[in-house]
């Protein structure tokens, strides 16, 4: 029961920025991945910092209150709402809660927390929803799994040079 919740408030929380223009059929535990190459100008650099007082990275990763990556793919909904693949420069130790080992990932999923402000070249403080990527392997798949991820909250991203 505790995971279903989890699943579904994951998926509510990183649907916040929506693209209108897309048709709004909707698939509650996947979404499709569109790969960037180094040719596409939506590819770059961000930093992710915590927002203080808010629930974020390093709730699951202390020490975790600023990581940087590169936007590896892009993610669209069928909802319309558009996320990002983020391989860290540095891999992310981080804990889930009420488990006792220690994991690592290289991955992050990032959107968009406002429909008004959605995360793009240039960003400069732009809020975000993050999720840890816990399961490397959907990286190669065709639809994203959001049980293959964990909500950590939201932070703001920066593009870097």
């Amino acid at each position: 029961m505790n995971k279903t919740l989890i699943i579904a408030s994951l998926f509510l929380v990183l649907s916040g920025c929506q693209n209108k223009s897309k048709t709004e059929n909707l698939d509650l535990t996947s979404i499709e991945i569109g790969e960037l190459d180094d040719s596409n100008p939506a590819l770059f650099s961000i930093k992710l910092n915590t927002i203080y007082g808010e629930n974020g990275l390093e709730d699951y990763s202390p020490g975790a209150d600023e990581v940087s990556g590169k936007i590896v793919k892009q993610l669209d909904a069928a909802d319309g709402s558009e996320y990002y693949l983020v391989k860290l420069d540095k891999t992310l130790d981080y804990k889930e809660r009420d488990k006792k080992p220690q994991l690592k990932t290289d991955y992050l999923i990032v959107g968009g927390r406002f429909k008004e402000q959605p995360l793009q070249k240039g960003a400069n403080k732009t809020v975000v929803n993050v999720a840890i990527v816990k399961d490397e392997t959907l990286i190669n798949e065709p639809k994203l799994d959001f049980k293959k991820a964990i909500f950590a909250g939201m932070g703001e991203a920066t593009e870097i040079p």
